[in-house]
C-alpha cells in the first residue's frame, strides 16, 4: 500500500462511510399507516417534520388512493400484489366462513397471488420487510420477513428466518412486543397516557430493528411499516379538531397534540434511516390509506332491512320475554369484557373457545337472523365496513334470493339506500352504493359483499348494532354534539394516503396526481429493472421519475396470461387455530376493527 494512502482520519472516516455505503439497500420503503396529507402538509409547512420535508423537496410526492374500501387488508395486500381485491381475494380482516353465515378472521394465508417479495427473490433480489400487515405467515423471503399486524402473538412463528428473533431481541436487550396496553379501554388519563407510551415504545423497537437490519442484514429491497399514526388517529381525532361532534375541550390542552407528537417521532425514525443509506438509494414513504373524523351520522343498517320486509329474526327474540333475555346476554358480556385485562381475555378464550363462541353468538344480533326468511342482511359485527349481502340461493347455506331475482334486489336497495337522507340539509346519509363488480374484478370478486357502501368520503356516516327488540326504532340518528363516555373511534379512514419517491431518478419537487397503491409494486418491480407480470392492475408510476431515467430504462412487461401471479384454483387457507384466532380477536377489537 503506497505511502500516505491515509493522509488524515478524516479520509478514513470517508472511507468507512463509503464501505458502509456499499451495502446499503438499492430501495428503501418506509410504511406510515394511516399517514394524510390533511396533516403532513401543515404540519410540513411549519417546520415540524424536517426528514419529511427534505424528501418532498428533493423528490416527487402526492396522493395515494388506497384500495376500495380503503382497509388495511386489502390495502397493503394490493401494494404487494399490484392488484385489486378481486385477484388476490382479502377483502377484510374477516371472510366468509366455507358453507356457513359465520365468519372467521384472515391473514396472508388468504392471499392467492404472488408478492413482490416472491417476484423479485425468485429474480435473485434479496428482500425484507419489518412489520407490513397481511404478512403472516412469513413468506420465506431470500433475506428477511418479520410479520405485522396479523400475528396472533409474540409467540407465533411471524419471522423468518427463525434464528434472526433470537438476533433481535439480543440486539434490542428485550424481547419483540407486539401488544399495546389499555387500548380500547382508556376510560382515564392514566390509561390514555399508558396507550401514547405503548406506542411510543413499539416506534422505538421497530426503529431499533430497521437501524440493526440496515447495519446487519442489508437486502437490495427493505421495508419497514409503522402502524401508530393509525392508531393515534383513531382515538385521539377529537382532541385535535375542535369541529368534531365529540371533541373534548376539557382535555384538548393535554391531548390536542397527541397526534402531531407521533407524526414528529416517526419523522426523526425517519432521518435516523436516512443518515444509514446511501445518497443514491431509492426511497419511498407509502400509507396504505388517508385519515379523517369520524361522522355524528348513524345508521342501523340491520333494522331498515328488517323494516323494509328484507330481513327477519327468529321468533321470541322481539317478544318482552326476548327482549329481557338479550339485554341481561349483552349486558353480562360487556361486563366481562370490561373487567378483564386483554392478558386475562386471550387465556380464556383459548382455555374455553366453544364457551367464548357459544356467548358471543348470543350477545350479538347476527346469531337471531331467520335465514329462511332473509334476503339480504349486513354483518354488523364489523366496524367498517358497512356493506351488504344477498342471501343467494345456491350460493349462502340457506339463500332463498332467487339467481333470476337478483339484480332486481339489488337495484331495490340502492334506490332505498338513497332515500335516506340528513333531516338538518337533506343531504344523502350514505353518499353511494357500489355493485361489487364496480370495484373488483377477478377470479374472487364473488367473494366480496354485493353491495358496498361509503363510508370512506368526507362526512359519510357510521354504522351501530341493530337489536331485535330494537326493529321499530328510527333507522338513522344523528349524534349529539358532546365528548365521548366510553372510549370510541373518533378519527376514521379516508381514500387518499400519501406517497413521496426521493432518489437519483426522482423528479426534484414534482407533485403527482391519479397514484394508486396498486401501482406500488410494478414501480418497485421497475426501479429493480425487472419486467411487470402481466395480470397486475397497477401501472409504473412514470410521474415520479425524471425523463432521462426512463428513456434510459423503459417499462416492460412480460408477455404470458395473469394467471402467472394469480392462482385462480385455490381456496383460502385455515387461517388460525381456534387459540390464534381468539388473541388475533382481542387485538381487532382493541383497535377498534370489529364491535
Amino acid at each position: 500500500m503506497p505511502r500516505g494512502f491515509w493522509n488524515s482520519p478524516l479520509e478514513v472516516a470517508g472511507i468507512l462511510l463509503l464501505v458502509g455505503f456499499l451495502s446499503s439497500p438499492k430501495l428503501f420503503i418506509i410504511g406510515l399507516d394511516s399517514a394524510t396529507w390533511t396533516l403532513l402538509r401543515p404540519a410540513i409547512a411549519k417546520g415540524d417534520l424536517p426528514n419529511l420535508a427534505k424528501l418532498v423537496g428533493a423528490g416527487a410526492s402526492g396522493p395515494l388512493q388506497s384500495a376500495l374500501p380503503p382497509l388495511t387488508p386489502p390495502a397493503w395486500t394490493s401494494f404487494m400484489t399490484g392488484m385489486n381485491p378481486g385477484k388476490h381475494g382479502i377483502f377484510h380482516f374477516l371472510e366468509p366462513q366455507p358453507g356457513s353465515y359465520a365468519m372467521r378472521y384472515s391473514n396472508a394465508g388468504s392471499r392467492r397471488s404472488r408478492t413482490i417479495w416472491q417476484i423479485l427473490s425468485e429474480a435473485g433480489v434479496s428482500v425484507g420487510s419489518v412489520n407490513v400487515p397481511f404478512t403472516f405467515p412469513p413468506e420465506k423471503c431470500a433475506a428477511f420477513q418479520i410479520s405485522g399486524m396479523d400475528t396472533p402473538s409474540e409467540k407465533s412463528a411471524f419471522i423468518h428466518p427463525p434464528k434472526l428473533r433470537e438476533e433481535l431481541e439480543r440486539a434490542l436487550g428485550a424481547k419483540l412486543d407486539l401488544e399495546i396496553r389499555y387500548l380500547g379501554f382508556m376510560s382515564t388519563d392514566e390509561r390514555r397516557d399508558a396507550v401514547l407510551a405503548g406506542m411510543a415504545r413499539l416506534d422505538e423497537q421497530w426503529t431499533k430493528v430497521g437501524l440493526h437490519l440496515l447495519e446487519k442484514r442489508p437486502a437490495d429491497v427493505m421495508m419497514l411499516t409503522f402502524m401508530s399514526i393509525d392508531t393515534v388517529q383513531h382515538y385521539f381525532w377529537h382532541y385535535m379538531d375542535a369541529q368534531h361532534f365529540q371533541h373534548d375541550a376539557s382535555r384538548a390542552a393535554k391531548y390536542g397534540d397527541a397526534i402531531l407528537k407521533v407524526y414528529r417521532r416517526l419523522d426523526a425514525s425517519v432521518g435516523k434511516f436516512l443518515e444509514k443509506l446511501a445518497p443514491d438509494t431509492h426511497v419511498f414513504v407509502v400509507s396504505d390509506h388517508g385519515g379523517g373524523p369520524t361522522s355524528e351520522r348513524t345508521v342501523y343498517l340491520n333494522r331498515y332491512l328488517a323494516q323494509l320486509g328484507l330481513l327477519h329474526y327468529k321468533e321470541g327474540t322481539t317478544s318482552a320475554f326476548g327482549k329481557m333475555k338479550q339485554r341481561f346476554i349483552r349486558s353480562l358480556f360487556q361486563s366481562i369484557r370490561g373487567a378483564l385485562t386483554s392478558a386475562q381475555k386471550k387465556k380464556l378464550a383459548s382455555l374455553l373457545p366453544a364457551l367464548r363462541e357459544k356467548f358471543e353468538v348470543a350477545a350479538t344480533s347476527f346469531a337471531n337472523i331467520d335465514w329462511s326468511r332473509t334476503q339480504a342482511y349486513c354483518s354488523e359485527v364489523l366496524a367498517s365496513p358497512p356493506s351488504i349481502w344477498i342471501n343467494l340461493k345456491g350460493t349462502r347455506p340457506n339463500g332463498i334470493v332467487e339467481p333470476s331475482d337478483y339484480e332486481a334486489l339489488r337495484e331495490l336497495l340502492i334506490k332505498k339506500i338513497a332515500e335516506l337522507r340528513d333531516p338538518r340539509d337533506g343531504s344523502a346519509m350514505i353518499p353511494r352504493v357500489y355493485k361489487r363488480e364496480e370495484l373488483f374484478q377477478g377470479p374472487f370478486a364473488s367473494e366480496a359483499p354485493d353491495l358496498i357502501l361509503d363510508w370512506w368520503s368526507d362526512h359519510a356516516f357510521q354504522t351501530a348494532p341493530s337489536l331485535p327488540e330494537d326493529t321499530d326504532k328510527p333507522v338513522t340518528e344523528i349524534r349529539p354534539r358532546a365528548p365521548m363516555t366510553e372510549p370510541e373511534w373518533s378519527g376514521t379512514h379516508r381514500l387518499d394516503g400519501v406517497v413521496i419517491y426521493s432518489g437519483p431518478a426522482a423528479r426534484q419537487g414534482a407533485s403527482i396526481q391519479g397514484a394508486r397503491l396498486m401501482d406500488m409494486a410494478p414501480t418497485v418491480l421497475h426501479l429493480m429493472e425487472q419486467k411487470i407480470p402481466a395480470g397486475m392492475d397497477g401501472r409504473v408510476l412514470t410521474d415520479l421519475f425524471k425523463p432521462e431515467f426512463l428513456a434510459a430504462h423503459p417499462v416492460s412487461v412480460e408477455g404470458g396470461a395473469a394467471e402467472s401471479i394469480v392462482n385462480a384454483d385455490a381456496a383460502p387457507a385455515t387461517p388460525y387455530s381456534e387459540e390464534e384466532a381468539a388473541q388475533v380477536e382481542e387485538r381487532l377489537k382493541a383497535l377498534g376493527y370489529i364491535d
